[in-house]
């Protein structure tokens, strides 16, 4: 039977979400009280919100940068379930989770995060397939013509978006290689490769431009848009640490670049790199006021807890800590574009 909307209960009126003339109210709803209300939401929320109409969609838009810059950054894991498919699992520092089943990640090694990703490489096909957790985007890389080390701890990689090609590009090296290759997304572009006199111990992406680290503490900017072909350029800097650093690696704050060496296993020993006068400074074992994430693959950063949107919760217990995981997801980046210069 047909239902006359003229006999409508006192209850189910309330529940309406269109006014008199027929048009929804939900887009129309205050702007302000909406963006309260996604600030307190789960990216995966989120992600479900800009989906419920053109108005919300923009909300969420224009507020994205700053919606990311809020969360927590989440520890990831991994595990298969009764099915036999591989779970993902990303956990907050108040432990709240999130799992998701990333088919690409199948029979896949996870050797790091990069740009809102997580780095997969498959050793039978040798592909490289970056997958974004929360929207499932995937970015394919051609096969690797090159030796990948069986220890993913040692694979270093970052993700940049270069203007002169109009394309997303991978940038892979690994510890105590000479080598840094890289290549656009997609089946047929094919892998570039540049060679070292010293050992690499790590490469980071910081302002516009792709940084490397050798065996004998010396920083490189690697230039792949240069033209004719891409360069090394040797930074000139007054000092370098005198001592050899144990297991170095860039961390980034989004303001200042540091590097990180780990003195023991829970301690780390930090340098800011000083590119106005051009010298390492050593911080101790502190970064400012940031909580410090690092980790075993290649996924590391330096946060400031006052950014993060949380309620009922003491920010300041978590300045100055240092935050270890086999592998950290960093949703401030998520869709971000590491945008060479």
């Amino acid at each position: 039977m047909a239902r006359n909307p003229n006999n409508e209960t006192s209850s189910s009126k309330s529940s309406k979400t269109s006014d008199d003339t027929g048009s929804s109210t939900w887009p129309n709803l205050n702007p302000e009280l909406l963006s309260l209300i996604m600030m307190r939401l789960r990216v995966v929320d989120y992600v479900a919100f800009s989906g419920v109409c053109k108005s919300w969609r923009s909300l969420a838009h224009s507020e994205k940068n700053k919606f990311m810059s809020s969360k927590q950054p989440m520890s990831v894991s991994f595990s298969f379930s009764t099915k036999g498919k591989k779970e993902c699992h990303l956990t907050d520092l108040n432990g709240n989770s999130f799992t998701t089943v990333l088919p690409s990640s199948t029979a896949r090694t996870s050797v790091g995060s990069t740009c809102g990703y997580l780095i997969f490489f498959s050793r039978k096909t040798r592909e490289f397939v970056l997958v974004n957790p929360i929207t499932r985007h995937e970015l394919h890389f051609p096969g690797f013509p090159f030796h990948v080390s069986n220890d993913p701890t040692s694979v270093r990689g970052t993700l940049v978006f270069s203007p002169s090609v109009s394309g997303w590009m991978l940038v892979i090296s690994h510890r105590f290689s000479s080598v840094i290759s890289f290549s656009l997304a997609g089946t047929q572009p094919s892998w570039d490769y540049l060679s070292f006199n010293f050992p690499v111990l790590d490469i980071h992406y910081f302002k516009g431009k792709i940084y490397s680290l050798n065996s004998e503490n010396r920083l490189c900017e690697v230039k792949l848009n240069s033209k004719p072909q891409p360069v090394l350029t040797p930074l000139t800097m007054k000092n370098v640490p005198e001592r050899d650093l144990i297991h170095p690696e860039f961390v980034s704050s989004g303001e200042n670049l540091y590097v990180v060496s780990r003195i023991s296993k829970d301690a780390y020993e930090t340098f800011k790199i000083d590119f106005d006068k051009m010298e390492w400074v050593s911080t101790g074992k502190m970064i400012g006021e940031y909580a410090v994430f690092v980790s075993d693959l290649k996924s590391s950063s330096a946060m400031n807890p006052d950014t993060w949107m949380l309620y009922d919760t003491d920010k300041s217990k978590n300045k100055g800590r240092w935050f270890t995981a086999n592998l950290w997801y960093f949703r401030h980046v998520c869709e971000q574009a590491n945008l060479l210069q």
